[in-house]
């Protein structure tokens, strides 16, 4: 199965090309962003998906329908988003610092997620709320916390998986669930998670990121390409 990954390094300089493939809504969305940077992440990141779609669905972009209605419960707004018009085509989206990644692929589940390793975090305390005690025993037999680079991987494997399951962390605590091995591994799923194993594999996306990929079908295809403009974007 082919999954294809963009990525964009810059989301300052993709945002300016970015406004003419969004909404009017979105467009007043992302008026109401005081930071600059957050405006322009939210701005690349709804494009990318807008261009998702309307190159997958061969129609202008006025003519993307996205829903972001919960699978799991009756919430209208806080699911993975998915196109109304192509149920086929899954896709996933995460960012970090101006780095945003878009994932999709019409022959398996997916999820992604990347994470700045430049981040300041507290090993210990991050330990406790992220790492599942077999993760603990595997990774750091002897130590409280663990390292910083391997929080951060697991950190983005997690976060990948319950972004391809749909999945609120009150529904999969981080601690229930390990991501240590090749696939997913959780105790007691709740309702509505995947029949077939979760696959997790890292993106490679350059030093001092951390990104993953989760699908539910094993070893994909991944491509890897990289974007200056929202009209790159090429199926």
């Amino acid at each position: 199965m082919v999954v294809r990954v963009w990525v964009v390094r810059d989301g300052r300089a993709v945002a300016e090309t970015a406004e003419e493939w969004l909404s009017p809504r979105e467009r007043a969305q992302a008026a109401e962003w005081a930071v600059d940077d957050r405006r322009e992440t939210f701005m690349v990141s709804r494009a990318l998906q807008r261009a998702l779609g309307a190159r997958h669905l061969g129609v202008s972009v006025e003519r993307v329908g996205i829903s972001r209605a919960c699978a799991h419960c009756p919430d209208p707004g806080h699911g993975k988003p998915h196109f109304a018009d192509a149920p086929e085509l899954d896709y996933s989206v995460s960012h970090t610092r101006g780095l945003i990644v878009l994932a999709a692929s019409t022959g398996t589940r997916v999820g992604v997620d990347v994470e700045s390793g430049s981040r300041e975090i507290e090993p210990a305390g991050m330990t406790r709320l992220l790492a599942s005690e077999p993760e603990l025993r595997a990774l750091s037999s002897t130590a409280t916390a663990l390292e910083p680079q391997a929080l951060f991987r697991l950190w983005a494997r997690k976060e990948a998986v319950v972004k391809l399951t749909g999945h609120g962390i009150l529904q999969v605590p981080f601690t229930a669930l390990s991501v240590d091995g090749p696939t997913a591994r959780l105790d007691s799923p709740p309702p509505g998670w995947p029949e077939e194993p979760v696959h997790v594999t890292d993106l490679p996306l350059g030093d001092g990121v951390f990104a993953a990929l989760a699908t539910t079908c094993a070893d994909p295809e991944v491509t890897v390409t990289e974007l200056r403009r929202v009209a790159d974007l090429a199926l």
